[in-house]
């Protein structure tokens, strides 16, 4: 379960009264969605995103296909939170997000970082704390560090909503998709209020 605000999204597309699938369509789409509080460092940018700073995201994805299973869906929004949203959740959850070179390049003093910002919790608890929770393995060749006992994302990109969009799409696929299902878009909103920013990945 997801804490706070943070809350999983699902709908449903049916077809027309008609039933009939246009050409270049698929007849039946559903979708499902995730928000979760992360920061990010977008590597060489010409603005302000070179500094670290974060966002309320939404991550959505939509599958698709022209036949339903014997239950009825397209897939069952349980399982796609199961097995895509709830992993991307545990993955990102207040977490520093940045790409696998700009680790590289930082791990060493992220660790010392780490140490000072956790050793803070002395002063208020008496000790260490627990440590945050992170996600088992890799998930799309995306990964969890805990320099120095601080929660980062490593992506094998510099994580903007584009790129964050097209691993989406790819992640979704190969974790659900088969020769019924397929993804139809991902699509990563950075922004919610006051405006919406977001970004698609459709191939």
């Amino acid at each position: 379960m997801f804490g706070g605000t943070d809350c999983v999204c699902a709908s449903r597309d049916v077809p027309s009264a008609t039933g009939r699938l246009v050409a270049g369509e698929w007849m039946y789409t559903v979708t499902s969605s995730v928000f979760v509080h992360f920061g990010h460092h977008v590597r060489g940018h010409v603005g302000p995103c070179i500094s670290l700073h974060g966002h309320t995201w939404k991550l959505e994805i939509a599958l698709q296909a022209e036949t339903l299973d014997a239950q009825g869906f397209v897939a069952d929004f349980d399982v796609v939170k199961a097995q895509v949203l709830d992993p991307c959740y545990q993955l990102l959850d207040h977490t520093l997000a940045m790409g696998q070179e700009t680790w590289d390049e930082t791990c060493s003093d992220l660790q010392r970082i780490g140490k000072t910002l956790v050793a803070s919790r002395l002063d208020t608890l008496g000790d260490l704390g627990e440590p945050q929770a992170t996600l088992v393995g890799e998930l799309g060749g995306a990964r969890n560090e805990c320099p120095g006992g601080i929660k980062v994302a490593v992506f094998p990109f510099s994580p903007t909503s584009e790129r964050l969009a097209q691993w989406l799409f790819q992640v979704g696929g190969a974790i659900v998709g088969d020769e019924r299902v397929s993804p139809a878009y991902a699509r990563i909103y950075e922004t919610l209020h006051p405006t919406e920013l977001v970004a698609d990945y459709r191939p």
